[in-house]
């Protein structure tokens, strides 16, 4: 009776044990099942976010490659033509435009324009006129712009002068070789050309053409006062003793090599010795010595200095031509226009900011 009594309390306590290991049980499947479905998701997000990532990382490369590729494309188009530069340090950049006689009568600029149209390639990298080889270089007078076979109209615009400040160098040379007459050149550059040249150097081997006036000008008695309202110039102006205390004048031949006996002249070794010019100084420089300019110019275009001395460049160069026959310049054979355009191409390419003279 009494072992009856005391088992039957035990019989609740089994019953809650077995409840708690179930409880423990599903407790631990469902947090293994819970765990197993968020590592299963998770790495799946983890490889679509990779992915993602990966592609907006490739972006920026794919982009660059094309662009790249883009480059490499376009450059090697380019390569295949002959860029500004490279045509414009040759000799063929600078040379004239062969036109037909239709093509010449189309264009304006053979009509109306005195002064030509710009050449195709800059020289110090300022704006210059085109060769303009089918009016011999003398454009007024072949257009019958004017009766003066030495008009020099057509060279006001392209003046360097007018495009750089040549004044703010301390030391300004004009130097007129073949000079002529005092009114023939000197005075030209005296009253056209912008610049205030401290120093003139002229040479003329005949002295009874280049002289100096026995009386200077003076430019307040060059006045006729036919009436009150008006003043009549009596003379053109001619040149001030301050400015003719200025120049130099040397009977002597321009050359390419010394010689006493003929009284000539080296003027590259002159420019360079005597008169010890350099880049740092304003050079412009005339030059009408018939015919001997061919060889000077020959070697200034194997001088690289010479192109950085001098500023700007006048040169008559001298050739054979039927329209020029009338001018006595039969002479000048073999040298023939075609050749005279190439030395002119020949020395802007090499740097010379050059005009033909006048």
């Amino acid at each position: 009776m009494t072992f009856k009594n005391q088992l039957v309390p035990a019989a609740p306590s089994r019953s809650l044990s077995s409840t708690v290991v179930y409880i423990s049980i599903i407790f631990v499947l469902s947090t293994y099942v819970t765990i197993d479905f968020f590592k299963q998701h998770s790495s799946a997000f983890r490889l679509e976010s990779q992915s993602s990532l990966s592609e907006a990382d490739q972006a920026p490369s794919k982009l660059a490659a094309t662009v790249v590729s883009a480059a490499a494309a376009a450059s090697a188009t380019l390569s295949m033509q002959p860029a500004e530069d490279d045509v414009c340090s040759s000799v063929f950049g600078h040379l004239p435009e062969h036109r037909s006689s239709q093509q010449q009568e189309a264009d304006p600029w053979d009509q109306m324009k005195w002064i030509g149209k710009p050449a195709r390639c800059r020289v110090k990298g300022e704006l210059i006129e085109n060769l303009d080889e089918h009016y011999n270089f003398r454009r007024g007078y072949a257009l019958k712009f004017t009766a003066d076979v030495e008009d020099k109209t057509h060279l006001l615009p392209w003046l360097l002068g007018s495009k750089v400040n040549l004044n703010a160098r301390e030391r300004r040379v004009y130097l007129d070789l073949g000079a002529n007459a005092l009114e023939t050149s000197i005075q030209w550059f005296m009253r056209w050309y912008p610049c205030d040249f401290t120093e003139v150097h002229a040479f003329e081997i005949n002295p009874q053409l280049l002289k100096l006036p026995e009386v200077e000008f003076a430019e307040d008695d060059n006045v006729e006062v036919p009436n009150p309202r008006a003043i009549v110039a009596k003379q053109t102006p001619g040149i001030p003793n301050w400015m003719l205390q200025r120049m130099t004048f040397y009977n002597q031949l321009v050359s390419d090599a010394d010689d006493d006996a003929t009284k000539a002249v080296n003027i590259t070794r002159f420019m360079k010795e005597t008169l010890n010019l350099s880049a740092s100084d304003t050079v412009v420089v005339k030059m009408d010595i018939e015919s001997v300019e061919w060889p000077i110019l020959q070697r200034w275009l194997q001088d690289p200095q010479m192109a950085e001395i001098v500023d700007e460049l006048f040169v008559e160069i001298h050739y054979q031509h039927p329209s020029m026959s009338g001018f006595l310049w039969d002479s000048w054979a073999p040298r023939t226009r075609d050749q005279a355009s190439y030395l002119l191409a020949s020395l802007r390419s090499k740097g010379f900011f050059v005009h033909p003279w006048p």
